[in-house]
């Protein structure tokens, strides 16, 4: 995923703005169209993203005809390197998408352009996901627009639910007992939940009226060690301990490893992963597509725990020359047109309100978005979540037999530690 590859190279940027120091120019504006528009895309670019920005910019030119748009794909080992120098006052482009976790760095290194007065003149701006629309400001200021997020739900087979009479789950003891259920019925693990998936704690955690961190006094202060999060902690780890209806192959493995491939062929029960999931399970086995199916992560009491809004945004640079074009290029990338198509292509969900997929099958992540939170908006929160791993680290240790009190106490140390750098 674009937005969690991109969180880790939070550190290098961060070490590279503090070699560059503030000494950048602001963004300007000459009242011309430029010839050149220059805009970033994360990733290697795929055809269909390729033929895709080509039409947004057929679109962009009807109201700039004389500015050509250069997109330029920053593959993602590079991306450390590319941002650094762009912010250290080398080739930087005009617009760029940036993991959503990111933001808050580029914010506090000031590479970013106050683009606060356009978004209040954008009469789409009120569609755009507030939560996720949060992330992008500081001191009241804003910075960047939400493009599109990865939420994730519970992945099940409709036919196997069916024949064991289960409907979809609406709290964490029903979610427990499908699995059983599951388990008992097809002789395969009720649901996988890998210790390196730090999103699915964080909505159990949520589920429950928890949070990791609360900001106190200015600064963030781990709340590991809370009956919230320690109940959040004792059920996911119990699915696999105590509960004993998720395998334990996927301790220290992530949705990517063994899970996602297992449950598309017929393996296991149940699993955690976003929409984007879809496409790659029907390669992997096309002639179960038609009975996958997903719900909401579920509440400890009922109801849906909110998910975790990862994904990319849009922002524009601060040494452009040309912010005008630049904040009209990001308005047409994520009109409500585009931004239906970027849905269906990529897989990922809007953050804005009023487009969904066009396939029914993935319409409940659209729901899913519209409940969302946001991990603690800190700079540190890329090294405590990717270089740390805070949470994947935690949960394997309780796993494999640490008292649990002992492994929240040093989250909750890391926490105050990593996310006030």
């Amino acid at each position: 995923m674009k937005y969690t590859r991109i969180a880790a190279t939070t550190v290098a940027i961060a070490l590279a703005a503090s070699a560059c120091g503030g000494d950048k120019k602001d963004g300007a504006d000459t009242g011309k169209d430029p010839a050149r528009l220059k805009v970033w895309m994360m990733g290697d670019g795929t055809p269909e993203q390729t033929k895709f920005l080509d039409q947004v910019e057929t679109e962009f030119r009807q109201k700039h005809p004389n500015t050509d748009v250069q997109v330029k794909y920053v593959p993602w080992p590079q991306v450390a390197t590319t941002f650094q120098k762009a912010a250290a006052g080398g080739e930087g482009p005009d617009v760029t998408e940036l993991g959503n976790t990111d933001v808050q760095s580029h914010i506090e290194q000031g590479n970013l352009l106050d683009i606060s007065d356009q978004v209040a003149g954008w009469a789409d701006a009120g569609k755009l996901n507030k939560t996720a629309l949060e992330n992008d400001k500081a001191d009241g200021k804003t910075y960047a627009l939400p493009w599109y997020g990865g939420v994730r739900g519970v992945w099940y087979r409709t036919d196997w639910f069916t024949k064991a009479g289960i409907t979809p789950p609406k709290n964490w003891a029903e979610l427990t007992a499908a699995a059983k259920k599951i388990q008992d019925a097809q002789k395969v693990p009720g649901i996988g939940v890998p210790t390196d998936q730090t999103n699915a704690l964080l909505s159990f955690v949520w589920g429950d009226g928890g949070d990791i961190a609360s900001k106190q006094g200015g600064k963030w202060v781990g709340q590991f060690t809370s009956p919230q999060v320690k109940d959040a902690v004792s059920y996911y780890t119990g699915l696999i301990t105590t509960d004993k209806v998720a395998p334990e192959k996927y301790v220290g493995k992530n949705e990517l490893q063994g899970p996602q491939t297992d449950f598309a062929l017929g393996k296991l029960g149940m699993y955690i992963d976003g929409s984007w999931a879809y496409a790659q399970m029907k390669k992997i086995a096309p002639k179960n597509a038609d009975k996958w199916a997903v719900f909401p992560i579920p509440a400890k009491n009922g109801g849906n725990a909110p998910a975790l809004a990862g994904g990319s945004d849009v922002a524009v640079w601060k040494d452009t020359k040309a912010a005008t074009a630049a904040f009209d290029y990001a308005t047409v990338l994520n009109n409500a047109k585009n931004a239906a198509a970027w849905a269906d292509i990529s897989g990922f969900s809007s953050m804005r309100s009023d487009v969904r997929f066009s396939d029914p099958r993935l319409g409940v992540f659209t729901d899913i978005a519209a409940n969302t939170k946001f991990a603690p908006i800190s700079s540190g929160w890329g090294e405590f979540e990717q270089s740390k791993k805070v949470v994947p680290n935690m949960l394997k240790a309780i796993v494999q037999g640490k008292p649990i009190d002992d492994e929240l106490k040093k989250a909750d140390e890391q926490a105050n530690t990593l996310l006030n750098p």
